[in-house]
């Protein structure tokens, strides 16, 4: 995928998952998404909407069996460092460390791609579509070849590649978070 596709793009470079969305956060000058501070000022500044999809995005990323216990601390210490690289002893074994987690890229989609021309998705990593308008931007305008893994369709995959609502409680809610993280080997 040609990187003219995406106005932003955070996280490591060989990452587990990549979630698109269709618009970018407001962001304070010098912001960087691997600061110990990052998502802070990211929601600080973005407000409520911008917590809810980081929460969502750390919820699906977190190996542990249950995101619930104790009080859901292991999806907050992701969610608190969402964007960030696996250290070097990780990279040996990057599910190792304290919070057990996939690490996740953010790419953020231009509206202006060519919409015509279907993209293509490496199997290396998960790619999560987020919403109608990332779908289309990706080309994906008929998904009639995408396997639903609920009643609702509210989450279609094919191969690595997961078409589900925009990052949002009244779209995604903690049964369709659930159903995610189910689809991904590393979870089971």
């Amino acid at each position: 995928m040609s990187s003219d596709c995406f106005s932003h793009v955070w996280g490591p470079m060989n990452p587990d998952i990549i979630f698109y969305l269709p618009t970018p956060p407001a962001l304070p000058a010098h912001w960087c998404a691997y600061d110990a501070n990052a998502i802070t000022q990211l929601v600080d500044l973005n407000g409520n909407h911008w917590r809810k999809i980081v929460t969502i995005m750390a919820k699906i990323c977190c190996l542990e069996p249950d995101i619930n216990i104790e009080k859901g601390i292991h999806w907050k210490l992701i969610r608190d460092q969402l964007f960030s690289q696996p250290n070097d002893t990780q990279t040996k074994d990057k599910h190792r460390d304290p919070a057990r987690r996939l690490y996740c890229q953010l790419r953020i989609v231009n509206p202006n791609i060519d919409e015509n021309k279907n993209q293509a998705f490496s199997s290396q990593c998960w790619h999560i579509l987020c919403g109608k308008a990332v779908q289309h931007r990706m080309g994906i305008m008929d998904a009639s070849q995408y396997i639903a893994l609920d009643q609702q369709q509210k989450i279609l995959h094919q191969q690595s590649v997961l078409l589900t609502p925009y990052l949002d409680y009244r779209q995604y809610s903690n049964a369709l978070i659930e159903l995610t993280r189910q689809q991904m080997p590393s979870h089971q």
